[in-house]
């Protein structure tokens, strides 16, 4: 009885939480490929952001735009456009609120039919003016005459061509050595050390300072580990490293977070929580440097380490 009881609340929780979000679509009767179609997503809180999946083939989202009106909640405007004909189902995305405690939230899916912009079963063409010649227009026996002329040209000048002195060979020069590209953690250190050396957070500019500190560790993923961290949001980082072996993912996706609330929540940081923040990014990009250490003595036969 408990058991069915807790399937109850949990149910009544999941359609309250349904709820919270709301879609609605405008223009998108009779679309044609190449049509515009705007998707307003509504809640009763102010939203973020949403997130539009990379894999999506059907519809292309040319921009989404968050709207502010006076006395309501800020909502998202999208404006998308369908690439293909035929019955076509739109994904679900995620929105983000603006409140980080706040669970992100799914649209629903929905199918539009969309059609085509000139009937495919159309192939016939019809001529609407009979042919006419262009005026100089040349008999088409001619056009080879000429043809053959123009080769018989070539081969006489190719033929009587005057000998000229052998072309000295040039001395081989030797070949520069191809440079080695530095590793992706001694980029990122380097970019760290140099965010370090402009005191944003004694200027005042700890929302700088800590966008700069993200962007530094999703560029060392991305060169690292081979996937657009740059284009995700935290959650998509999160959902990605969970199905790849990433070191201290767990540690990873704290220190995004932490960065999220200074960006987006205008949490702000004490000095020493941001000075461990940016130690923490550090001494995690040197166990790298240790891992190629014993990496280059195990290829060299050094053993282990």
């Amino acid at each position: 009885m408990k058991r069915v009881f807790l399937a109850l609340i949990l149910c009544w929780i999941t359609v309250l939480s349904a709820q919270n979000l709301s879609q609605t679509l405008v223009g998108a009767d009779d679309l044609s490929v190449g049509d515009r179609f705007r998707l307003e997503l509504r809640a009763s809180e102010d939203l973020r952001s949403v997130a539009v999946p990379d894999t999506m083939q059907n519809f292309r989202v040319l921009k989404w735009e968050l709207k502010k009106e006076t006395n309501q909640p800020d909502w998202i405007n999208m404006t998308i456009v369908p690439l293909l004909p035929g019955s076509q189902s739109f994904p679900s995305l995620e929105v983000f609120p603006v409140n980080l405690t706040t669970p992100t939230m799914q649209t629903d899916r929905f199918r539009l039919n969309i059609v085509a912009v000139r009937d495919p079963a159309d192939t016939l063409l019809v001529d609407l003016k009979p042919l006419e010649k262009y005026p100089l227009q040349l008999p088409w026996w001619l056009y080879w005459g000429l043809a053959g002329l123009a080769l018989l040209g070539i081969a006489l000048a190719f033929l009587i061509k005057p000998k000229t002195a052998p072309i000295e060979k040039p001395e081989q020069q030797e070949v520069p050595e191809t440079a080695i590209p530095e590793p992706a953690w001694k980029i990122a250190l380097t970019k760290l050390d140099a965010l370090i050396a402009e005191e944003l957070m004694l200027r005042g500019e700890q929302k700088l300072h800590h966008f700069r500190l993200s962007e530094i560790l999703r560029q060392f993923l991305q060169r690292k580990y081979r996937f657009a961290a740059m284009e995700m949001s935290t959650s998509e980082i999160q959902w990605t490293t969970s199905r790849i072996h990433v070191a201290s993912s767990y540690e990873v996706i704290g220190f995004l977070k932490y960065c999220d609330q200074v960006k987006f929540a205008k949490y702000q940081p004490e000095w020493e929580q941001a000075d461990a923040a940016q130690n923490w990014l550090r001494n995690w990009l040197m166990a790298f440097e240790v891992d190629e250490a014993r990496e280059k003595l195990s290829t060299a036969g050094g053993g282990d380490v």
